[in-house]
């Protein structure tokens, strides 16, 4: 019976895993340009009620210290775990409920662009609701997305110490990072089809800045569908697993036992990324690249065992 409650588990987690890992996919898929447009200039001392619509959003103005003025937040927001329990859910950042935001009576909604949440930000706009849309996509994205959220939650100061505190983590890494050898990645989010984290995203940077060279990062675009030539012809020596979820050891093995000639396979460096830090572009990002650090300089994986 305890076994049976472990796997239900581990299935429960993966599942989770797997519904962030889509919502992350489709969040930073090219939006038009219509949903970040016509935003006006916050009042002074910021706005007093907000909804978040992204994850990202929610964990920064935590970090600025004004989770008081959030009044509703989205399905997906899970962080910080005893901050967020309570606050009313207000839909998805690819799906946001207009009426649900409507009756929370926001003074600003702040999101990120998706290709699914357009008509829903035009809507809420026609209706008198401020809607401000931050992007996501770069580090530098990221910069400008906690300077704007500091300035709709009336701490524009905290958003710069936030800046620099996060570049001068990731900087910290770099350096420590150039004292040893580079190593090949590939950072994986999905399979059947396999998807890596490709060019153009932060992962791909905080890949860079840990050490790592992604691999995927030739093979077209932010998301690219490898396969299993592919993966063999980049030989990456680190395999950074994101779509195991938290299961780790032997499920890993099993799964990468075909691709038996890659050398991250032969020696067995199959890591599952285990926080959703690295899917967040907000104030976690420090402690992302240095998991990024630790996986990718580190040895094999003792959970594998003997396989594969």
């Amino acid at each position: 019976m305890a076994e049976r409650r472990g796997r239900l588990r581990l299935m429960a987690a993966a599942a989770r895993r797997l519904v962030l890992v889509v919502a992350f996919l489709l969040a930073t898929a090219p939006a038009a340009t219509a949903a970040v447009a016509g935003t006006p200039a916050p009042p002074p001392g910021g706005a007093k009620r907000i909804v978040s619509l992204a994850p990202s959003v929610t964990e920064t103005v935590f970090a600025l210290d004004r989770g008081d003025r959030l009044v509703g937040i989205s399905t997906f927001c899970d962080y910080p775990p005893d901050e967020i329990r309570d606050l009313p859910r207000a839909g998805s950042y690819l799906t946001p409920n207009v009426e649900r935001i409507v009756s929370l009576r926001p003074d600003a909604v702040i999101g990120v662009p998706t290709p699914g949440n357009q008509a829903p930000v035009e809507q809420l706009r026609a209706l008198g609701i401020v809607v401000v849309i931050v992007g996501e996509h770069t580090l530098e994205d990221t910069w400008a997305a906690i300077r704007t959220i500091g300035d709709w939650t009336g701490n524009a100061s905290g958003a710069t110490a936030l800046v620099e505190h996060l570049q001068g983590e990731i900087a910290a890494v770099r350096d420590e990072a150039a004292r040893l050898p580079k190593q090949k990645v590939l950072f994986v989010v999905g399979h059947d089809p396999l998807i890596a984290a490709g060019s153009g995203l932060f992962i791909d940077q905080l890949i860079g800045a840990a050490g790592g060279v992604n691999v995927a990062a030739t093979a077209g675009g932010e998301w690219p569908r490898l396969s299993l030539e592919a993966v063999i012809a980049a030989a990456p020596e680190v395999i950074i697993d994101g779509a195991m979820g938290s299961e780790a050891g032997r499920g890993l093995g099993v799964y990468w036992k075909s691709f038996a000639s890659v050398p991250a396979v032969r020696s067995g460096r199959l890591w599952p990324q285990r926080s959703d830090a690295l899917l967040r572009p907000g104030p976690r990002l420090g402690r992302a690249v240095r998991e990024l650090f630790d996986v990718i300089h580190a040895g094999r994986n003792p959970a594998l065992g003997d396989a594969p």
